[in-house]
């Protein structure tokens, strides 16, 4: 079954278009996912323990500020689709991205600075005044944070790339459809994930590959065994949207699970 997909990594619920439906991902179940990979990353690929569990806690919880935005889908009238990543309003999005990070500081200081890195990050050559101005805030509110916290560079540079890579590798699963080929997958999945990982010689990349509608392998062994994932979704008709809305219709179709296994190399 063809697909079209909306993507952007800054924005809001995960939708991508089938022939005769919305297939629906919530922000916060992508994050998730994104944590649950993270929690079976060898051992042997840590260089340092320390800040593990904070690391562990800004990968899971790194989109919990659209938890509540997620429950109610709206309408893009201009695209004929559901608002999803592209097309959110800024002003919405940001107001959300503060709320997480917000809340993963009530647990963590450096879950919160990692998060607040990640998401400033969208916004390194904005030039919308509320792009600018919500750059220079996490700015400030990250020389907060180092108050909080003494990490090495190379450390932080890790786990920051770590949660990166996680959410890219959490990502692959939810934004295009199970066992879809490499010639077709999403561009920006083709040559493999982009994080230069310490471990990784120059140039190299960490590949990932459907092998079939349940299975990916990864081309290093970042999960050294086979481990089994799942991730919520829905799968809304069109008909239904056209009868009762994006909103009524999302919440009249029921819950499935996208279930899948990793293989390490060679398994």
């Amino acid at each position: 079954m063809g697909a079209f997909y909306t993507y952007r990594k800054d924005d809001w619920m995960i939708v991508y278009e089938q022939n005769d439906s919305y297939i629906m991902i919530r922000q916060h179940e992508h994050a998730l996912l994104s944590g649950q990979l993270a929690n079976k990353l060898d051992r042997n690929y840590w260089p340092d323990l320390s800040y593990q569990h904070d690391v562990l806690y800004a990968i899971h919880h790194h989109d919990r500020g659209w938890k509540s935005l997620d429950e109610v889908p709206i309408w893009n009238d201009a695209n004929q689709i559901p608002f999803s990543f592209m097309d959110y309003p800024l002003p919405v999005k940001l107001d959300y991205y503060i709320k997480g990070i917000e809340e993963v500081h009530k647990y963590s200081s450096y879950a919160a600075y990692l998060c607040s890195k990640h998401y400033q990050s969208f916004f390194k050559n904005a030039t919308s005044p509320k792009g600018v101005s919500f750059y220079n805030d996490e700015n400030k509110r990250q020389k907060a944070l180092l108050q909080d916290f003494n990490i090495q560079e190379d450390l932080f540079t890790f786990h920051y790339h770590l949660l990166q890579f996680f959410d890219d590798l959490s990502l692959y699963v939810c934004f295009q459809d199970p066992g879809v080929h490499k010639s077709d997958e999403l561009s920006w999945f083709k040559e493999g994930f982009s994080q230069p990982f310490y471990f990784l010689s120059k140039d190299e990349r960490i590949v990932a590959n459907w092998i079939d509608e349940s299975t990916i392998s990864l081309s290093h062994p970042l999960i050294s065994t086979e481990e089994r994932f799942a991730v919520q979704l829905k799968r809304v008709p069109k008909h239904l949207v056209a009868q009762k809305g994006i909103s009524a219709a999302y919440h009249a179709t029921s819950t499935e699970h996208r279930s899948f296994r990793i293989l390490p190399p060679e398994s």
